[in-house]
């Protein structure tokens, strides 16, 4: 617009908007008076965002020189006004203050200065807090930053809940008493445990043992014992050590905790826990059985494997060690006791223990702690004592051979034979020492190596020998270690000895392990550390675990799983929850002198055929020559639809930032930074939820749950970015529907394209919209500002 084109210019108190007369039509145009106040509409907001409120400051003078040149007519009142106007607009009473009421306008007018002490009070108070707080979540319709780490919050929050629930659900954890187990089982005796009440509650209970599954029938009862809270001294600590030694052969017999009789011929069984076994054939006589065995099981689970198991009808279950996870390193002896009443707990878990032949030797975590030898004297004999007294087993070694005439303080390791398969059970904790730089570690005492040898040199009279180590046997040379790796000389020295007897002669001994969570075989090839070739020095193994646990290693693995001495197996996945035993059939002809076989099977999440992970046969002699080198295996971290789950949320936690920069453009990175951020953090912060739910009792998390979680999570975050994308471009860029004219009168020197400028502009100083990519304002919180109106 020339010089020539102004004749004069009127302003107006009611519009604030400088009016133009043409010199040539002299008349006053409404269109030029529409397009002069969304000019200084938008100027005043400038104003606004930069803490600009009246003429007495600096810079607002400087903004009025800086478009005045290209806004004919633009005084300083006519902006200081518009200013004014908004303050009102935005208020709700007249005692609000101008710097205040600007504050509560919507868009990216945010935390200015106030004007005055008072105000500053106000903003300060907890009420002006909690308003500014709700102003923010309301922002861009409540999809923001601040509501998205809410989101996320939420979702970390309910898999603490989630995790406390299942945990609770999956786990026992508080004492339990009125249960009784049988164990030490020979073809004519068996040893009792019968737990009492915690409580006097004036209640008659018996423990009863009968062959008739109708335990009230006083006539079949060959064991009837008072076990009433009162029928206990102190020494018992409320469990009866029961014997009896007049079975018969190939016989089932049931025990339980009974009621008194209150109809004759019938009792009332306490929580319908009735025991059961089967004695086996005399000693020397073949007979087909089947044993299940497994090692590591979280404390009270509650996991129908332990039912699974007893579908098979297994005559023996032999727990190879990990009983429980408690961790105890006490001098109390009814903590001890507590650890137990806490395993049978379980339903599952009691089922399984009751209905079978119950052997089993402690490990690590249900010796004293992670890892420990015997070198804690004390706490080592209170765990024995526990031992003794809680749970029923064969003679020990230590009293057979008269090492030891205590035995509560006696070591643990035993030795039965069931029809013409002999057992050895080793405790290799009581009375280890760790091998260290200066000292090569003793695994167990001289007395109990000389017990062994002696043991494995009978192996002739033997179909099979079992050999049962709760130490992992294939695991690598290494001072300290937990396996029999940390004892070298005790290794070798045991494998010379196994081959030059056993593999000199029969070639019959199968030896089992545990602690090292997994199922896992081996036919001989890495079992020879005799380091001799006269004879065969290679045992078939069985690796057999966890009931109810991690795969080795846990979640420590999940990057680089450990390598492990197998030729088949490494099967467990490290870092979820594993549930998995082993069987072995003893196949024995009984009438004829052919050799046998062994069938062993290995079992996940079930009993039926589906669930074989592992299946092998073994017949006749099953020793062979040990390989120079051993085989390995490595086992997977997690499976296929936990890994996709993990993975698919961990590229959704990725994607909000790239939509804002593809939606937004690359000058909102640190927007786009921010929700990656967040993202990323939160799915650290839920799985460690699910970690810090489960430890509340004491147990381990499940990985499914984390990633089925986390897939929530991610997915519903990312519709939540998407959806605030959508509401920030709609109300920014998506609507112009205010009436203006299609047409600005024309002004001498413009083209089209200033015309297009020009009518963005308009909508903009009309809708209260901040600053569109339509129009040419650029405007930046903070910064320098430059205003570009095309006229």
């Amino acid at each position: 617009m020339d010089a020539a084109s102004v004749v004069s210019e009127t302003y107006t108190e009611e519009s604030d908007t400088a009016v133009y007369i043409d010199s040539k039509q002299a008349a006053w145009d409404p269109e030029k008076e529409l397009l002069q106040s969304a000019v200084v509409g938008s100027i005043a907001k400038q104003c606004i965002r930069q803490g600009v409120f009246s003429r007495d400051d600096t810079r607002f003078q400087s903004i009025i020189e800086r478009y005045g040149s290209k806004c004919p007519g633009l005084r300083a009142d006519m902006v200081e006004r518009r200013i004014e106007e908004f303050a009102k607009r935005s208020s709700n009473n007249n005692n609000v203050s101008l710097s205040a009421g600007l504050n509560s306008l919507g868009g990216d007018v945010m935390a200015l200065p106030l004007s005055n002490e008072q105000d500053d009070a106000e903003e300060q108070s907890p009420s002006g807090c909690r308003s500014s707080f709700k102003s923010k979540c309301k922002e861009n319709g409540g999809f923001n930053l601040l509501t998205y780490t809410f989101l996320l919050l939420f979702f970390a929050i309910l898999m603490f809940i989630i995790s406390i629930i299942s945990t609770h659900m999956d786990y026992n954890r508080a004492p339990y008493r009125n249960w009784a187990l049988a164990g030490g089982v020979t073809s004519t005796s068996a040893e009792f445990r019968a737990r009492g009440p915690q409580s006097d509650d004036n209640l008659r209970r018996e423990f009863v043992v009968s062959p008739n599954s109708n335990l009230g029938i006083k006539k079949d009862q060959i064991l009837n014992v008072p076990v009433s809270y009162t029928d206990f001294s102190n020494e018992e600590h409320f469990v009866k050590k029961l014997r009896l030694d007049s079975l018969e052969p190939l016989t089932t017999y049931y025990y339980a905790i009974t009621w008194p009789q209150v109809v004759p011929n019938s009792v009332t069984v306490v929580d319908d826990n009735i025991g059961s076994f089967k004695t086996p054939a005399p000693e020397g006589s073949r007979m087909n059985f089947t044993v299940a065995l497994g090692s590591c099981s979280l404390t009270g689970s509650r996991s129908q494997i332990f039912q699974s198991i007893l579908e098979l009808e297994p005559q023996l279950f032999i727990n190879l060690g990990d009983f429980h996870y408690e961790d105890l390193v006490t001098l109390d002896i009814n903590e001890r006791l507590e650890a137990y009443d806490k395993v049978m707990g379980s339903s599952s878990q009691r089922s399984l223990y009751m209905r079978t032949i119950f052997s089993y030797i402690w490990d690590d975590h249900d010796w004293l702690a992670n890892n420990d030898d015997g070198s804690n004297i004390d706490a080592g004999n209170v765990a024995k004592q526990g031992y003794s007294l809680g749970i029923p087993h064969y003679n020990l070694g230590p009293i057979e051979t008269q090492t030891s005439t205590d035995e509560g303080t006696a070591a643990k390791y035993q030795a039965f034979t069931i029809g013409t398969v002999r057992f050895i059970i080793l405790d290799l904790r009581s009375e280890s020492r760790k091998s260290t730089a200066s000292y090569g570690g003793k695994v167990y005492s001289d007395e109990q190596k000389e017990w062994l040898f002696s043991e494995l040199s009978q192996a002739d009279y033997y179909d099979y020998v079992v050999l049962a180590s709760s130490r992992p046997w294939t695991s690598p040379d290494k001072i300290g270690s937990d396996g029999w790796g940390g004892f070298v000389s005790d290794r070798d020295e045991l494998s010379s000895f196994i081959a030059s007897t056993i593999g000199a002669g029969p070639k019959n001994l199968f030896v089992i392990s545990g602690d090292n969570h997994m199922v896992a075989f081996d036919d001989g090839s890495s079992t020879d550390y005799s380091g001799q070739s006269e004879f065969p020095g290679g045992f078939p193994l069985l690796h057999s675990g966890p009931l109810s646990n991690y795969g080795p290693g846990g979640a420590k693995n999940i990057f680089k799983p450990r390598e492990h001495r197998f030729t088949e197996g490494c099967m467990a996945v490290s870092s979820e929850l594993n549930y998995q035993f082993s069987t072995i059939e003893f196949d024995l002809p009984q009438d004829t002198a052919e050799s046998g076989c062994l069938r062993i099977k290995g079992y996940k999440e079930g009993s039926s055929s589906d669930n074989i992970i592992f299946e092998k046969e073994l017949c006749g002699e099953i020793m062979r020559d040990g390989s120079a080198e051993q085989d390995t295996c490595k086992m997977k971290s997690f499976t296929a639809p936990t890994a996709a789950m993990l993975l698919v949320a961990l590229i959704l936690t990725m994607v909000p930032g790239m939509l804002i920069l593809y939606f937004l453009g690359r000058n909102r990175w640190v927007l786009a930074l921010s929700y990656f951020g967040i993202g990323i953090l939160f799915y650290g912060i839920t799985i460690a939820a699910s970690v810090v739910g489960a430890l509340c009792f004491g147990e381990r998390a499940k990985a499914l749950d984390v990633s089925a979680v986390l897939l929530c999570q991610t997915a519903i975050g990312l519709a939540f970015v998407y959806i605030a994308i959508r509401r920030y471009c709609s109300s920014q860029y998506g609507k112009k529907d205010i009436a203006v004219p299609e047409k600005i009168a024309a002004v001498s020197g413009e083209d089209d394209s200033a015309k297009e400028s020009v009518f963005a502009l308009a909508n903009d100083g009309f809708k209260n919209l901040e600053e569109k990519k339509q129009t040419e304002i650029e405007v930046q919180p903070n910064e320098s500002e430059e205003i570009e109106v095309i006229l």
